[in-house]
């Protein structure tokens, strides 16, 4: 059985994609390729092939365009068994396959909510466009063989039109034995990931100031301009790294002792799984996290940190200054938040999922 994950958004060493589906299924003994459209060429890695479509230039139009034309070409030359599409922008593609290929739907958020906090949409409109977008999905659903997504709210709302769908949330990929060492916990308090002013870059830039503290912000910026706010915000206490390779920012992390996720209440957030969040966990870290009741839940049953209201400065700041003055507390709550990783919060777990799936897709070949 030949699968092709298919994606024109994401990279092409993607986590979710690349290092947990795709390896997942190679290793249960599928083919498998991952079908990108980066201008990088083809290669060959960890047991998947990763076939470069080419690149349909910068931009959501071209990807949109451009992008699924590339694709349509590459699944009609290889006329492989089932896609796995990773983008809503590839749904109308979707459909369109699932007429002579079994089609499956990976929904990594819950689109019509990310629609109503994207700021290039006029405000005005994005009612209206998260409807749309909401009724594309269905339509798409209902003629696919089956829809994949990260968390409970997302794939109930697709079972009501598609039944044939199952939650695989974003848990790390989690070494058993491996070890943390907490002697080599530094104190340094960390953020990893995207920069963007919902994701609380002027926020962590203000608390930075006010507790006189460094915070380390690892990931892609969204514009130069942010950074320059944040840095003077935070009087240079905000210290901005860009995006490093992954290997080496977990070597960071697990030396770290506090890690931040100060997202804003925005309605794709507030009921999202954050990968980051686990990953902070896995590596030993005290996390300090937006309140939203989902992530609220996880931090205070394993007592692995303390959320606060991610838009009130004071609440922030007082949240770290705890951490920091009582750092034998921190270093409980990495140890927790690692326990809890290694027991329940962990892609192995969800691995059996995903193959159990495939194998259902297998039989029915």
């Amino acid at each position: 059985m030949k699968i092709y994950h298919i994606s024109t958004v994401h990279q092409r060493y993607d986590t979710r994609i690349f290092k947990k589906e795709c390896i997942t299924l190679v290793h249960a003994g599928f083919d498998v390729s991952f079908v990108v459209a980066d201008g990088k060429g083809d290669e060959f890695s960890a047991g998947v092939h990763i076939i470069d479509a080419g690149f349909p230039g910068a931009g959501r139009k071209n990807r949109f365009l451009k992008g699924t034309k590339l694709v349509q070409k590459i699944i009609e030359r290889d006329n492989p068994d089932v896609l796995h599409f990773h983008d809503p922008e590839l749904l109308f593609l979707a459909r369109k396959m699932a007429k002579k290929h079994i089609v499956i739907y990976d929904a990594h958020e819950d689109l019509p909510k990310q629609i109503m906090s994207k700021s290039y949409i006029k405000p005005v409109l994005r009612k209206t466009v998260a409807k749309m977008a909401a009724c594309v999905e269905k339509y798409a659903a209902k003629k696919i063989y089956g829809v994949i997504s990260v968390v409970d709210e997302i794939v109930q709302r697709f079972q009501n039109y598609q039944p044939n769908t199952i939650l695989l949330t974003n848990y790390p990929t989690i070494n058993s034995e491996e070890t943390i060492d907490f002697e080599l916990k530094n104190g340094a308090i960390v953020y990893a990931g995207g920069v963007t002013r919902i994701r609380g870059a002027q926020e962590m830039a203000n608390v930075a100031k006010q507790i006189q503290e460094p915070i380390h912000i690892y990931g892609a910026i969204e514009n130069e301009q942010l950074q320059k706010e944040c840095e003077l915000l935070s009087n240079s206490f905000a210290k901005f790294y860009g995006q490093i390779n992954q290997e080496e920012l977990f070597n960071i992390l697990k030396k770290s002792s506090i890690g931040l996720i100060m997202l804003h209440p925005v309605p794709n957030y507030m009921n999202s799984s954050p990968n980051k969040l686990f990953e902070y966990m896995a590596c030993g870290m005290a996390v300090v996290a937006s309140d939203f009741p989902a992530w609220k839940e996880i931090v205070n049953t394993y007592n692995c940190g303390i959320c606060v209201n991610p838009l009130k400065i004071d609440e922030i700041a007082n949240a770290i200054s705890y951490l920091k003055n009582n750092p034998e507390i921190t270093v409980e709550m990495g140890k927790n938040g690692r326990h809890a990783v290694l027991e329940y919060f962990n892609w192995e777990v969800e691995s059996s999922k995903l193959i159990a799936f495939y194998r259902e897709i297998e039989r029915a070949l």
